[in-house]
């Protein structure tokens, strides 16, 4: 239904039930398309307090081969866990709210349940938001499915990188770190330093 400064109505004047209901429809959609209006944010070159980080074309102790390359898509470091086994890999600071948060990683003798994820919130409380989550090997592509749910993946002749997806479940509430935590002491799990970041834009 198109609108224009004709149709305006005069206090008192009646509106047709049929232009009153294209009416309706037309704002229940337009609230619709608004509520789905999204915005993402994509940080690259993160660095962490915690855990060690070493070049995507360097050999981390305890491996027999790198990645080969410097670089793969945006990603130019990968961070692992000082030591392996159950330990922290990296922390990365977020600050902002977002509903949906995509991180990058992959892991030596993977195909595995072998990651936590927790998110810190501003006002210092904590989520663990991610548990015991399945990381595919870096070194074969497996097909992605309901076990092993990345969305999308790097390939180099050396290795792999995974792309997952991780809800926020308090989108209101502003995330101040988002912290990495290997689970299994036969993976040698790694992060890449970009996150992607998607929130549904929130009228103020």
């Amino acid at each position: 239904m198109a609108f224009n400064n004709n149709m305006k109505k005069k206090p008192g004047d009646l509106i047709k039930s049929e232009d009153w209901n294209n009416l309706v429809d037309t704002i229940s959609s337009l609230r619709m398309y608004v509520d789905n209006m999204t915005e993402s944010l994509t940080l690259i070159g993160l660095e962490s307090s915690i855990g060690k980080a070493f070049a995507l074309d360097e050999v981390v102790p305890g491996e027999t081969s790198s990645y080969g390359v410097r670089t793969m898509g945006l990603i130019t470091m990968q961070w692992i866990s000082s030591i392996k086994g159950i330990e922290d890999i990296c922390q990365f600071g977020v600050t902002d709210y977002f509903d949906y948060i995509y991180y990058w990683s992959a892991a030596e003798n993977g195909n595995k349940n072998t990651l936590d994820i927790i998110l810190e919130y501003i006002d210092g409380s904590l989520d663990k938001v991610g548990y015991n989550l399945y990381i595919n090997d870096r070194a074969q592509l497996g097909p992605t499915n309901n076990i092993n749910p990345y969305t999308e993946y790097l390939y180099s002749d050396n290795g792999i990188w995974y792309k997952y997806k991780l809800l926020n479940p308090k989108p209101d509430k502003e995330v101040r770190y988002i912290k990495f935590r290997n689970t299994n002491t036969n993976c040698t799990t790694r992060i890449g330093n970009v996150l992607h970041i998607k929130s549904k834009i929130r009228p103020f």
